[in-house]
């Protein structure tokens, strides 16, 4: 933290009275950050700024549950971010929450925030992924949600960590995984650290460091979308304890590391994504559900990926084949490392659909690496994506 009172320091005040002391626990959460090495820190905000930056954040604004969320709730000071929760009538409630949500969407990595809840029964605050702006929970785009963490105020030592499929507008879709609410053994009423690690073969949840579940959440099972960061609380369940009120839920930071790079052929992830020729949308799905596969049966049309990498270092290089009876049995894959260059051949006619390895080898940070695949004339050639993975 970035004063003495929040690094559990007692200090002596002018009076000669002591500043409240912060327990073990508290000072313990302080240490986190990703697991291993080869994380790049690409987002983040210290909420250090005398209010909230809305170049990078949306207010929380819906009516839902048991309170209405209001901008004016959501406040910054010394470091941390508060929401502030009143009992006062607004929207048709009689209580009033709130929160952000970041501009910025983000898929693979690792996410963190150091928060407390509130003190008193009927809030609900928690750290998580979903795409939105904050106007509504249940938005059109709405397809991958990753909790985080969710507590119940009346509960302060229980929280759940969740993934849940949506088909978007509230609809649910058939996949959900939850570790369940289970007693931490923690106050959360006091600071603690919690961390998402969102890659493509699932998602693990941290709570000061410690991984506490494991969602085995696959591209194939379900879309897995871009999606913003939600920092909230609001009124539901059982109604608030109004003696306990005004309160609030903090927020001390919240920060986001990359390691993979990939680059789709649709989407936000298909920034350097080009084609020449001629190219068409395919009926086949791509390597996330219901992503889209573009094909092309013309000699010499050439599909080609430019990652931005945001770190050097050793990256194993992958093409998303698409395997199918019309397939190319011979399009021309393409390597280049600034300026070396290697080459294969890719037959989509035998095998299945799936990544395939490119070899591993260093690259520098920006955008001088590419995979280009060429169609040979023979067949249909289709474009999905490609992954630089970080060993």
């Amino acid at each position: 933290m970035r004063n003495a009172q929040r690094m559990g320091v007692a200090l002596l005040c002018l009076t000669g009275a002591l500043l409240p002391q912060v327990s073990a626990a508290d000072t313990a959460a302080e240490a986190a950050g990703p697991p291993g090495t080869g994380w790049t820190q690409v987002f983040a905000d210290e909420f250090t700024a005398a209010a909230v930056d809305t170049a990078k954040w949306n207010h929380r604004t819906d009516v839902k549950a048991n309170s209405a969320q209001r901008p004016q709730n959501v406040t910054q000071s010394g470091g941390l971010l508060t929401i502030n929760l009143k009992q006062e009538s607004y929207g048709g409630k009689s209580f009033t929450g709130g929160g952000v949500i970041s501009k910025k969407k983000l898929r693979y990595g690792y996410y963190e925030t150091r928060a407390k809840i509130n003190d008193g029964a009927g809030w609900h605050t928690s750290f998580w992924l979903m795409a939105g702006d904050g106007s509504t929970t249940y938005p059109a785009e709405q397809r991958t949600e990753i909790d985080g963490f969710e507590t119940d105020s009346i509960n302060p030592t229980r929280t759940m960590h969740n993934v849940h499929g949506w088909e978007g507008s509230g609809v649910h879709g058939p996949l959900t995984y939850g570790s369940g609410t289970y007693d931490t053994g923690l106050d959360l009423r006091q600071w603690h650290t919690y961390g998402i690690d969102w890659s493509e073969s699932g998602a693990k949840f941290y709570v000061d460091g410690t991984l506490k579940y494991t969602a085995p959440y696959t591209p194939g099972q379900w879309m897995h979308d871009y999606t913003n960061v939600w920092l909230t609380s609001i009124a539901t369940g059982s109604l608030p304890d109004a003696s306990k009120l005004p309160s609030s839920a903090q927020f001390d930071y919240v920060r986001y590391w990359q390691r993979d790079y990939y680059v789709d052929n649709d989407g936000p992830a298909a920034y350097g994504f080009t084609t020449s020729g001629t190219w068409q949308p395919s009926a086949l799905d791509g390597w996330t559900k219901d992503s889209p596969v573009v094909y092309s049966c013309t000699a010499g049309a050439k599909a080609t990926w430019r990652p931005t990498l945001r770190a050097a270092g050793s990256y194993e290089v992958f093409l998303r084949k698409t395997a199918t009876p019309d397939g190319d049995p011979a399009a021309a894959v393409r390597l280049d490392n600034n300026g070396s260059v290697t080459t294969s051949t890719l037959n989509e006619r035998t095998g299945s659909s799936g990544w395939t390895s490119l070899g591993t080898q260093t690259f520098a940070s920006g955008t001088t690496a590419a995979v280009s695949l060429t169609a040979s004339g023979t067949g249909c050639v289709h474009a999905d994506a490609v992954k630089f993975v970080r060993r």
